[in-house]
């Protein structure tokens, strides 16, 4: 682990990348950090504006600085962030930030999570802020759908393209962080798909249970309409949980397929769930109808619809 960027697992490349830049002297005025959800790109972000900001210039974690920045109150970092998207107002709030000194350090720091969610008119005041920056203003904006900025904002950019954790760094992060024993890291490991987030996700609340519990249902193994209705009211929560579930459904979908093919449940992913995995039961129409429903919600799910009736017409769609 290379030294100065805390507790944070893997990404060893974009680490080194990011320090090039500190000993070059000559930072670009905006990042764009991409990759999927929950891989630890936000983090990494904080600690490398760490190395800007630390009075020791190495991200110390005891300075001032640093233990601000800890502790989120440091005036010159700036966080944007919605819960749905990032709008105009938000963009000419930072118009009006930027054009103030920094406070404290020679730098601002702006960072801009869940970048892809800004609306047309909040990518245009952006776009006119980083055509003409004051030096003194760095960004990160974060994003896990870098398709959906803008390409004359992805073109002003540093771009830091992160991949999925490998399940040996995972692995590490749940025993060493969490604490977890040995066999319950490497099933985290193994079905969080290389992010910690979603590891962090599953082994929380009774969301492992459910997973057997929906598993069971799409497989006609439990036919009762209150289960299917109580799944889809926790399911649906939230968001980010119903995107967990899919991504679940679509990735056990995958496995039957591969075990149908294989006849080896060895080279599924989801073999906690092993039982209904079994390749005599599948039918190839089933499962290539279902996979593509699974699909088709996912890309609903970027709109501004009603979780739970889609979810729960889903169940209805895919359940023998």
């Amino acid at each position: 682990m290379i030294m100065g960027f805390g507790s944070i697992f893997g990404h060893e490349k974009q680490k080194k990348v990011l320090l090039s830049f500190l000993d070059r002297e000559r930072l670009p005025h905006a990042f764009l950090f991409s990759g999927q959800n929950g891989i630890g790109k936000k983090m990494l972000a904080i600690e490398f504006i760490k190395h800007i900001f630390c009075e020791t210039g190495n991200a110390c974690g005891m300075c001032r600085s640093c233990m601000k920045i800890v502790h989120g109150n440091h005036p010159d970092l700036f966080f944007v962030e919605g819960e749905t998207s990032i709008g105009i107002d938000q963009s000419r709030m930072i118009g009006r930030e930027i054009y103030e000194y920094p406070y404290e350090s020679d730098k601002r720091a702006i960072l801009i999570d869940d970048a892809e969610t800004m609306t047309r008119e909040a990518a245009n005041a952006l776009l006119k802020t980083l055509e003409e920056p004051p030096p003194y203003n760095i960004f990160f904006l974060i994003t896990s759908s870098e398709r959906d900025i803008p390409i004359t904002i992805r073109s002003r950019c540093a771009r830091i393209a992160f991949s999925p954790l490998g399940e040996e760094h995972l692995g590490r992060y749940f025993r060493e962080v969490l604490g977890l024993d040995e066999k319950k890291a490497r099933l985290l490991s193994r079905i969080s798909y290389g992010s910690i987030g979603s590891g962090r996700f599953w082994m929380e609340e009774n969301h492992l249970l459910l997973r057997r519990k929906l598993a069971e249902l799409i497989t006609g193994k439990s036919r009762s309409f209150v289960n299917m209705t109580l799944l889809s009211e926790y399911v649906t929560r939230t968001d980010d949980a119903l995107s967990m579930y899919l991504a679940f459904l679509l990735s056990l979908l995958k496995d039957m397929c591969v075990v149908r093919e294989y006849r080896d449940i060895s080279m599924a992913v989801n073999r906690d769930v092993r039982e209904f995995l079994d390749w005599k039961a599948m039918d190839a129409r089933w499962l290539d109808r279902a996979i593509k429903k699974v699909q088709e919600t996912m890309a609903i799910m970027r709109y501004n619809v009603n979780r739970w009736l889609l979810f729960e017409n889903l169940l209805l769609q895919i359940t023998r």
